[in-house]
């Protein structure tokens, strides 16, 4: 069993360096709906009126935006013919690749919300297991683990590694979505789940190194943006003030969410989407995919 794919990490690295434009592209497109999106987020978060639902369309929105840059990025990286401007378009593939993604999400929603709850239940069965029925009962936000002896401390530790484990599995099973949708012009979701198997661990790892430098620069980046301003464009609800009111200045929230949505595309977006084009195309040399 392969731990960490070299050249698929070999080709998230270059994947931004030897695709400038089309990168430029897909994050430009993906940071000004973003910034969008971010400032009326904020505005929601103070409760601006009107502001919820049209946070609401334009996440939608960032959504089709984040489609279409990962469909001319993954088109890119599987080596097939763009179109549109530097591979942005709106058509079959963007079409396809929406539902799939979309479908995964829902997936994996129900199944994680689902394992989350019983989780929960199971924490706080631990929690209260050794209290005193009669009581008084506590007021306000009670911390469970407070209320936990050490064995139940160690129990619930356990419990939430195997949960953080068991998701991260599960995503990995379906993160050959993306260009099994592309190449094979064709709606892949449960039917890829073969492919990955006992592949779960290189899959995880490789995208993981890939995300890794961006992940320190955005978060670099959002912390240099609290010192400044008391606000990051991670959490857009940051800079919800009162009655309406933002504590940063609207065009600042702006500028702010479209670096940092620019940098999500073209530092992690690219890289992850280059790292499994290139996992599924060695699969697929392997002569292991078979369409269903």
């Amino acid at each position: 069993m392969k731990v960490i794919s070299p050249s698929a990490l070999g080709a998230a690295y270059r994947f931004v360096l030897e695709n400038p434009m089309p990168v430029l592209a897909a994050a430009g497109l993906y940071g000004v709906v973003f910034a969008v999106q971010s400032l009326l987020t904020a505005y929601a978060g103070a409760y601006a009126p009107g502001a919820a639902p049209a946070a609401i369309f334009f996440t939608v929105l960032a959504f089709g935006a984040f489609v279409l840059g990962w469909a001319s990025l993954g088109r890119q990286a599987l080596g097939q013919p763009q179109k549109g401007f530097y591979g942005l378009s709106l058509g079959a593939d963007e079409g396809r690749l929406a539902w799939s993604l979309f479908l995964v999400l829902v997936l994996l929603t129900i199944i994680l919300m689902t394992a989350g709850v019983a989780l929960a239940f199971m924490i706080a069965g631990l929690a209260f297991t050794d209290m005193d029925p009669g009581m008084e009962q506590p007021e306000g936000y009670v911390n469970l683990f407070d209320l936990m002896d050490p064995l139940a401390m160690a129990v619930s530790i356990v419990l939430v590694a195997v949960f953080l484990v068991f998701s991260l599995w599960l995503i990995t099973r379906l993160a050959l979505t993306a260009p099994a949708t592309l190449k094979e012009r064709a709606v892949r979701v449960l039917s890829i789940w073969p492919l990955s198997r006992s592949r779960s661990v290189e899959i995880a790892l490789t995208s993981l190194l890939a995300l890794a430098p961006g992940v320190i620069i955005l978060v670099a980046y959002n912390a240099v943006c609290l010192s400044l301003f008391g606000a990051g464009p991670a959490i857009a609800q940051s800079a919800a003030g009162e009655a309406g009111a933002l504590t940063v200045h609207p065009v600042m929230v702006l500028l702010m969410s479209l670096i940092y949505g620019f940098g999500k595309m073209a530092l992690l977006g690219a890289p992850l989407i280059a790292a499994l084009c290139a996992l599924y195309q060695a699969y697929d040399a392997e002569g292991e995919i078979s369409p269903e």
